[in-house]
């Protein structure tokens, strides 16, 4: 059995001439009992292919300690795909980009402070060996040409070229890709800066685009620096993603996306959709972008965080709905099916429960953030304060996600001032009451403390940038929290106190049987509330927690973190929630607060994205 190739203009499987039609759907992002649910629809629309990221930062989140179970079983949904009559494409990195979190990377990387990513930085590519040749072995056996899977292609990093003019580092890549057993078809895919500055030997060019004009200089210029292969945008953009505090939510029209993709379908035959159904960030694991020359953010903000949705504008909703540019799709593919390979016949797909709205939920008892600090583990730093991955936390491995909460009593009033940028938000507090907030794009760190006490700097971690362009180096100064002085009238304060609020099993396993939640009102901000949603049904539908009135914070069901809520800078002002997150009686309901509380918290059966 031969596997994908790529000559005479045309891929082949098998010795078979065929197209590729794909579509990007990233298991960490969709609940695993929802994985065969998109898998079918991805089939039935007429792809013959899945395409899927795999993020680095997620399978190893401490050095050396692997997680491939539940949401993260990579390896059951490649076989899950196949089951689905679908091929498979795989990125599994190290970094990928995706408006995740460091684009992938983990961040306990950070905690070598001459860090070089995405290089052959001896410690980098170490790193890479070790995970590479922990992931690698558990799926190349799925590997379509051994007559054991339906992998058909392997990416080689992402978009390398758009940061680099060299080839040096993914020739390390392809190199240990192949010593791991990666026999497929290898690519890489690029805009249209990192096309000028390939190909790597070896190795087929793919183009990333939305633009019809640019899409077509782009794949025209892999025919001429790859004349005789087969021309693959590798990244149709089917919609775009949000920020927190864009005016709406980021849409492209349906005419315009049938305008290009009738082009692609004509001039060129293989399109990967990205994304064809994009799903959630759900936790702590929304990337964010930096102010660049070439990419220009809203009027004055250097720094913004990507909302929990990551809906995309895509084929299919965050719920899993087919929406007009499915039909579409199906439509303009349909034309082209006589060539196109498929794997097998696609099962029959079982309908879901549609979202529906439950009852609004009490919020009952309260725990105050004094009251949660004897349940965090906390590190003592001398000298000046250090950023959260750089803490003596999590067995070494620094404090990856959430808040970080800085503690000290200073004896005098007077200036209160943060030396360079704050990452990325902090709410200053006095003997526990509101002193001012900052963050990544306040022009002036200061404010004054009316006398001494308690001084606290609850600082949050909102996204590590995923991306960077090619005369910037972004990705090696992701640290978060305080990684610079605080001055008091001038004079600097050392010696602090550092509480991790990262949500983990741990924490939430001390929290929950926690006995001094209060019940009542008159809750002090910040806080930790809690209710219940009652379910009757012995199958949970979806739902959506509409946060519309509420601060800023992050809601837990069940112990499953939904992601972050912001409405007031929208444009995203609900919270997804999977049915397969719920069960039927009482769900418990966790909502971490920073502002403002409300009494209870509305449902809704629909989405309100902006």
């Amino acid at each position: 059995m031969k596997g994908l190739e790529a000559h005479s203009d045309w891929f082949w499987i098998n010795g078979k001439k065929t197209r590729l039609f794909s579509g990007a759907m990233h298991y960490f992002r969709i609940p695993r009992e929802y994985w065969q649910d998109r898998l079918i629809k991805l089939r039935a629309s007429g792809c013959n292919t899945l395409e899927t990221y795999i993020p680095w930062n997620l399978h190893e989140p401490t050095r050396g300690k692997y997680d491939f179970q539940g949401i993260l079983d990579v390896r059951e949904y490649i076989q899950l795909a196949e089951k689905c009559g679908l091929y498979v494409i795989v990125r599994p990195g190290p970094y990928i980009c995706s408006e995740w979190d460091l684009g992938g990377l983990p961040s306990w990387l950070l905690r070598d402070p001459q860090m070089n990513l995405r290089s052959n930085y001896e410690p980098y590519m170490a790193a890479v060996k070790s995970y590479f040749k922990e992931l690698l072995p558990r799926l190349t056996d799925l590997q379509y040409g051994s007559g054991k899977g339906p992998i058909i292609a392997w990416q080689v990093e992402n978009e390398y070229l758009t940061i680099s003019k060299s080839t040096d580092h993914l020739a390390e890549l392809q190199k240990l890709m192949l010593e791991c057993g990666c026999t497929e078809l290898l690519f890489t895919s690029d805009n249209e800066q990192g096309l000028l500055h390939g190909p790597l030997k070896g190795v087929l060019m793919m183009a990333n685009f939305q633009d019809i004009k640019l899409g077509h200089d782009m794949l025209e210029l892999c025919k001429a620096r790859q004349p005789g292969m087969p021309r693959m945008c590798m990244e149709f953009w089917t919609g775009w993603f949000d920020h927190w505090g864009d005016k709406d939510h980021q849409t492209w029209s349906l005419d315009e996306f049938n305008e290009t993709l009738t082009y692609i379908l004509k001039e060129y035959g293989s399109v990967n959709f990205y994304m064809f159904h994009g799903g959630t960030n759900f936790g702590f694991m929304n990337g964010a972008n930096e102010q660049t020359e070439n990419d220009q953010l809203q009027d004055g903000q250097d720094y913004l965080a990507d909302v929990t949705s990551y809906d995309y504008d895509a084929l299919l909703t965050e719920a899993g709905a087919t929406t007009p540019k499915y039909d579409r799709a199906v439509q303009l593919m349909s034309q082209y099916s006589s060539e196109v390979v498929y794997l097998a016949d696609c099962p029959a797909a079982t309908p879901l429960l549609k979202p529906i709205k439950y009852n609004d939920v009490s919020l009952v008892s309260h725990l105050s953030l004094d009251a949660v600090l004897p349940l965090l583990e906390s590190s003592d730093v001398k000298g000046k304060p250090q950023p959260m991955e750089m803490l003596n936390l999590n067995g070494g491995a620094g404090q990856a996600y959430g808040w970080s909460l800085y503690r000290k009593r200073v004896e005098a009033s007077g200036s209160l001032q943060f030396v360079g940028q704050v990452r990325d938000r902090t709410q200053v507090f006095l003997d526990g009451k509101p002193v001012a907030t900052f963050d990544c794009n306040t022009s002036d760190y200061s404010t004054s403390l009316p006398r001494g006490g308690i001084l606290d700097l609850l600082i949050e971690n909102m996204g590590r940038t995923n991306y960077q362009p090619i005369d910037k180096d972004i990705l090696n100064n992701q640290r978060k929290g305080l990684n610079n002085q605080v001055m008091l009238n001038g004079e600097l304060l050392s010696d602090w106190s550092v509480y991790c609020l990262d949500f983990s099993e741990k924490f939430l396993a001390r929290l929950l049987n926690a006995k001094t939640f209060k019940e009542g009102s008159g809750v002090m901000t910040p806080a930790l509330l809690k209710g219940s949603l009652e379910v009757t049904a012995p199958t949970p539908a979806d739902t959506f927690f509409d946060m519309q009135g509420w601060g800023k914070g992050i809601v837990l069901v069940n112990g499953k973190n939904l992601g972050r809520y912001w409405p007031s800078k929208g444009p995203t002002k609900t919270l997804y929630v999977p049915g397969p997150f719920l069960k039927q009686g009482l769900n418990e309901v966790l909502i971490f607060e920073l502002e403002k509380v409300e009494t209870k918290l509305t449902m809704t059966g629909s989405p309100i994205l902006g």
